[in-house]
């Protein structure tokens, strides 16, 4: 199965009764859409596994040379 071309990743956090609310989606109102949940790993180990994880990335020259001086 491919990934839809409209994807996107949200998180979000159970409240009181059981319920999550998404606002503010990227479709049209009676769009259907599949809607797929699974817990976080918060553990110790998950964040040591994945130290970077969520960290924000710049390139400043992602197509300049590597070793222009070498």
């Amino acid at each position: 199965m491919s990934e839809p071309k409209n994807h996107i990743h949200v998180q979000a956090t159970v409240g009181d009764h059981g319920s999550v609310t998404l606002d503010r989606l990227p479709y049209q109102p009676g769009q259907q859409v599949d809607v797929t949940i699974s817990p976080v790993d918060v553990s110790p180990a998950a964040r040591t596994r994945y130290p970077l994880a969520g960290v924000k990335v710049e390139y400043h020259d992602p197509y300049g040379s590597v070793a222009e001086g070498d």
